[in-house]
């Protein structure tokens, strides 16, 4: 009988991220040096790191890597592909190669596993036009993947999630649900469509900017493990101000309200809302829908900030490949509270 590589596993996917508050704290007293040449690192707690090559143009880098969320072992290796590059494709660049971090369990699992599992990768590296360089692999109780991903942007048109401007509309590019969805099919309460759906978004890749020539982005990042709400508060912090988040208007994945009421949750969803709680306001709001607000995401949809004036625009070419994807909300002057959620 096969294996399903979710049993294998306490906890998947960016919902395996260390709470973001503890991780935070801890972490502040570090001192870290920047070279010049650095112009993104950790401070804003962006998606990649920007270093100034010189000639115009920056190279961009991340990582990132998770145990399984879903059980087929391509369907993994596409997400897990398909979840790094998104950093990449965050900052506004173009990611040229891959390099694979792999735990993998051998006791416990058949090396037949690998074959699939990188064809999936391999086939999200190459659809978005990146190679695959390398990696390092070690014998883990645990089967982890995930990959260092560089890519380069011109200095002129690279993304940060610090350039937001007071008026601008708040875009999100995907709908919000998998961290529920995929705690369903763990399970076994996940329904054979709402499976195939959180699948189907976490695969897709990031890739708009190709949609939005001659738009100009005013600030971006990638809605991944801290939920909608943690990386929105970041955004607002790095910018320094504040959003006002419609929460009727929020895209969600089939199955997640229903798996919300039914209090599918994680931890990730309790230590997220933990998080954003003294920053966020919440209006008339239901519950399922403050949770679906801190989800973790597992490749999540891109949030952009861009002006109100082309935001109708912008919803109207991103709908040619990312369906879900609907203006959210608006940038406002902060005034003592980074996000307020209207019901």
């Amino acid at each position: 009988m096969q294996i399903r590589l979710t049993e294998t596993v306490q906890k998947g996917g960016c919902a395996a991220k260390l709470p973001a508050g503890q991780l935070r704290k801890v972490l502040s007293g570090l001192k870290i040096t920047n070279p010049k040449e650095l112009l993104v690192g950790a401070e804003t707690l962006d998606d990649a790191c920007l270093w100034d090559l010189g000639n115009g143009e920056l190279l961009v880098q991340t990582l990132d890597f998770f145990t399984p969320i879903v059980d087929d072992p391509k369907d993994f290796g596409r997400i897990a592909a398909a979840n790094a590059i998104s950093d990449v494709f965050a900052m506004g660049g173009e990611p040229k190669t891959a390099l694979t971090i792999l735990a993998f369990p051998s006791s416990k699992l058949d090396l037949e596993v690998l074959e699939p599992l990188m064809a999936g990768a391999i086939e999200k590296i190459v659809e978005s036009g990146a190679c695959l360089a390398g990696g390092h692999s070690i014998d883990d109780e645990t089967l982890k993947l995930g990959f260092s991903v560089t890519g380069f942007v011109q200095k002129t048109k690279a993304w940060k999630n610090s350039g937001v401007r007071v008026g601008d509309a708040l875009i999100l590019t995907k709908a919000l649900g998998t961290g529920t969805l995929t705690s369903a099919i763990k399970n076994k309460k996940a329904q054979p469509e709402w499976e195939r759906a959180a699948i189907a978004s976490m695969c897709q890749l990031n890739q708009v900017r190709p949609l939005l020539e001659e738009i100009e982005v005013h600030a971006a990042t990638d809605i991944t493990g801290f939920g909608l709400l943690g990386h929105a508060l970041q955004m607002a912090e790095a910018s320094q101000v504040a959003f006002r988040i419609e929460s009727e208007k929020l895209p969600t994945l089939l199955g997640a309200e229903e798996c919300l009421k039914e209090k599918i949750l994680n931890r990730a969803h309790k230590t997220n809302l933990e998080y954003v709680e003294k920053g966020v306001s919440f209006g008339n709001v239901p519950e399922w829908k403050k949770w679906l607000l801190v989800d973790p995401q597992t490749s999540g949809g891109l949030l952009l900030s861009v002006s109100k004036k082309d935001a109708p625009e912008v919803v109207k070419r991103l709908q040619e490949k990312f369906h879900c994807a609907t203006q959210i909300g608006e940038v406002t002057v902060f005034q003592g509270g980074r996000i307020r959620v209207l019901g």
